[in-house]
């Protein structure tokens, strides 16, 4: 989903926490971290570590939290409390994905998919992959408690 991107995947939490702690601070940018976790708490943890850091590498990191929304809940995510999180539902589909990454890129594309017309939207898949590039740290499972 995610070709032409650096990415580094990490299957358990604590993984991603040795993996931010010891990222060199002189180190290439970390543009998103894609978290994925029905728990809102480590999203809002994770995005608050993250501002908290002094590092350039973390200065604009945006974290993408994937989610399941369920009627169980009560609340399905409905306020961002810290704002370099975007919250998104699961599966996530590949355009709207890479949509979300160059909106907080700052890049300007659309990608309009006819319902006819595969080809084009094929073609303006492969545009908006060509123009968006950049780091990013996959993460799912376990639990995740940073300290502030």
């Amino acid at each position: 989903m995610l070709q032409g991107f650096s990415t580094h995947q990490i299957s358990k939490f604590q993984e991603m926490e040795i993996f931010l702690r010891n990222y060199p601070r002189n180190a290439e940018v970390l543009d998103f971290v894609i978290l994925d976790s029905q728990d809102e708490q480590q999203g809002d943890n994770l995005a608050g570590y993250l501002r908290s850091k002094s590092s350039l590498a973390f200065r604009d990191t945006k974290v993408i939290h994937l989610y399941t929304p369920t009627t169980n809940s009560g609340q399905v995510f409905a306020t961002n409390k810290m704002p370099n999180i975007v919250r998104m539902t699961k599966p996530p589909r590949q355009a709207k994905i890479l949509q979300t990454l160059a909106g907080l890129k700052n890049i300007q594309i659309s990608i309009s998919i006819p319902t006819s017309e595969i080809t084009k939207a094929k073609e303006s898949l492969a545009a908006a992959q060509r123009t968006l590039f950049g780091n990013v740290l996959i993460a799912e499972g376990g639990s995740f408690l940073f300290p502030l």
